[in-house]
C-alpha cells in the first residue's frame, strides 16, 4: 500500500491514506490505475477536481450568469 498523506483526525490520532483512498475520496473510479511513483500518483490526485464539486460549481456560476443576463 503506498501511502499518499496522513491526516489529523480531531481526537489527535494520525491515520495514513493510501494512493487508493485519496483518489477515491477525489471521485475516481475503483479501476483507475495510477503511475507506480507514489509522487506523481499524488500530484495527478492533488490537481483534480471532484466531479461532485465540480457539477456544484458550474451550476452556481451557470445561475448567476443567468441572473446577471436578465
Amino acid at each position: 500500500m503506498r501511502i499518499a498523506a496522513d491526516i489529523w483526525l480531531p481526537d489527535g490520532r494520525v491515520k495514513s491514506l493510501s494512493i487508493q483512498g485519496a483518489a477515491i475520496l477525489q471521485g475516481f473510479p475503483s479501476w483507475y490505475e495510477f503511475p507506480p511513483e507514489t509522487a506523481t500518483s499524488g500530484s495527478i490526485i492533488g490537481y483534480c477536481v471532484p466531479p461532485l464539486f465540480a457539477t456544484q460549481l458550474f451550476a452556481s456560476v451557470q445561475s448567476i450568469l443567468k441572473a446577471s443576463i436578465i
